[in-house]
């Protein structure tokens, strides 16, 4: 069974609809402006055991995060690519580098310039769950694509 699982950091206003009123309140002179609806940040693609392949899930998510690095205006794109411990680094380094590499191609592909993407492939260096076993170390399998 194929597992893939996406994480984005939101930020959710909730508003309720005050009743009419004659005339509007004043706000203070040196009241605070509300806070404006922030675009997510970061974004985390869990990968299952089998490869290099991005999820499905995740092909839908990338053309997303390009179309907030275009609106937005951010500068730079950081992916980093994790693997769980079930290998040798000398062979989760290259996968989790392939897997950096093709998210980089799909986010150039929908328009983020080549040079604001910086992609690097980690290996086990950096576990969300040490020591987890294997069949809960899907959380270690992860990219995180930051935009700054």
């Amino acid at each position: 069974m194929r597992l893939a699982y996406l994480t984005a950091a939101f930020a959710v206003i909730l508003a309720t609809a005050a009743p009419a009123q004659e005339t509007p309140p004043q706000a203070a002179p040196d009241a605070p402006a509300p806070a404006a609806l922030e675009e997510p940040r970061s974004f985390t693609i869990f990968f299952d055991h089998s490869g290099p392949q991005i999820p499905d899930e995740a092909q839908a998510l990338l053309p997303q995060i390009a179309e907030i690095y275009t609106r937005v205006g951010y500068k730079a794109v950081a992916v980093e690519c994790h693997s769980d411990n079930v290998a040798s680094q000398a062979i989760n380094v290259p996968l989790t580098e392939d897997r950096a590499r093709r998210i980089k191609t799909e986010l150039v592909r929908y328009g983020v310039p080549e040079a604001a993407v910086t992609a690097v492939g980690l290996g086990f260096s950096d576990p969300l769950v040490p020591d987890a076993p294997l069949d809960t170390a899907i959380s270690n399998r992860r990219c995180v694509i930051a935009l700054t």
